[in-house]
């Protein structure tokens, strides 16, 4: 699956080598849990001891103000630390809290968080209200996530509904997973439907697949018979396209033709 700049759909971010030199404060900590061995155990716990949380409250508190002043790798060591001894709902709260204010890697790593929380569709119903809201990244994140739960179709179908609203990034989307899906040429249609009203991303991803799939004569006419729309920005467009993907000449004669649309 890939975005709309022609990257594959990112993964959540890997922040265990961000987090390799906590403080002193936060390895004396996890060396103390390490040989808790010999404490005493109740209720499957060993009691927290009052220094122990001393320390971790003091090793959050320095994170903490760090990440807020700016320090991007502060902000993952506190998620690391938090997810260490066992806060992870804390761990959310801030990533989300990042994430509202436009920090990519924090969205996709609340997300994943939550999956691992069993919240699958709390993360869905929070980047579905943020994509609504014109959050791109929210909207790609959705994505990725209902693929991954097996719910293409689900997906497909509020992806295309968005497109028809105008949403930045939504028509790339649904094309994108309609071809992973196997209905590249349901696809094709819902494009040139769309092509013909004079949208020019969809028209470029029609042809896009067009070729993909061995049809670049129909790629032509698609783009021919936007052209005699009067929109020789969506013909430019379609040459270039075919330039790279199409056979060779096949970008040329389409140049000419777009002259005086009509001619073949």
């Amino acid at each position: 699956m890939s975005d709309e700049s022609g990257g594959r759909l990112r993964r959540p971010p890997d922040i265990s080598h961000r987090t390799a030199a906590l403080p002193d404060e936060a390895k004396q900590h996890g060396d103390h849990n390490r040989a808790a061995g010999a404490g005493r155990v109740r209720d499957g716990r060993r009691p927290v001891e009052p220094q122990e949380t001393g320390r971790t409250e003091a090793a959050i508190a320095a994170y903490r103000h760090a990440a807020e002043a700016g320090n991007t790798d502060a902000c993952w060591r506190l998620v690391e630390l938090f997810q260490r001894v066992g806060r992870t709902e804390e761990a959310i709260t801030w990533l989300r809290d990042r994430a509202e204010t436009g920090d990519i890697d924090a969205l996709w790593k609340a997300v994943e968080l939550l999956q691992e929380s069993e919240r699958a569709e709390e993360a869905i119903t929070w980047l579905r209200a943020r994509a609504e809201a014109g959050d791109i990244h929210a909207l790609r994140r959705l994505t990725v996530l209902l693929y991954q739960l097996d719910r293409a179709e689900e997906a497909i179908t509020w992806l295309r509904a968005r497109a028809e609203a105008g949403y930045p990034g939504a028509l790339a989307h649904a094309v994108d997973l309609m071809y992973e899906t196997g209905s590249a040429q349901e696809a094709i249609t819902w494009l040139r439907a769309r092509a013909e009203t004079g949208d020019v991303h969809a028209l470029i991803w029609a042809v896009l697949l067009l070729c993909e799939t061995g049809h670049a004569d129909r790629a032509i006419l698609a783009c021919l018979s936007t052209a005699e729309l009067g929109r020789p920005d969506v013909l430019a467009q379609a040459i270039g396209l075919l330039r790279r993907l199409g056979p060779p000449g096949e970008a040329e004669r389409l140049r000419r033709c777009g002259i005086t649309p009509g001619r073949t």
